[in-house]
């Protein structure tokens, strides 16, 4: 068993080429005893936004907090508190942050 809490973990600037005022907290990963997968908060601040991308894995994510949208295959979601996404494997996606507030969203991966 594993438990923290969300503030405990410290924000590391997200690097992924093309992706702009993005931060991202490991919450359970390999080294925490997660097997199969691995989750994350994510935080688009004011203008951020992620690379478009793909990969070959599907991926859940959840919104906590703030505004935004999602690009998935050119079709444009808007994103608040409480929706709940899965992106398939190998759909082209971005995330983008609209509004004052920053955008959160919990996601699930393979490790």
């Amino acid at each position: 068993m594993y438990t923290t809490t969300v503030r405990a973990v410290a924000p590391v600037r997200f690097l992924e080429e093309g992706s702009h005022n993005v931060k991202m907290r490991q919450l359970i990963g390999r080294e925490d005893g997660a097997r199969k997968t691995a989750m994350h908060e994510l935080t688009l601040g004011k203008g951020g936004y992620s690379a478009m991308h793909r990969h070959e894995w599907d991926h859940q994510l959840v919104v906590t907090e703030g505004r935004g949208t999602a690009i998935i295959g050119g079709r444009k979601l808007p994103l608040r508190p409480g929706v709940v996404l899965l992106v398939q494997s190998n759909e082209e996606h971005q995330f983008v942050q609209r509004g004052r507030d920053p955008l959160r969203f919990l996601t699930v991966t393979p490790i």
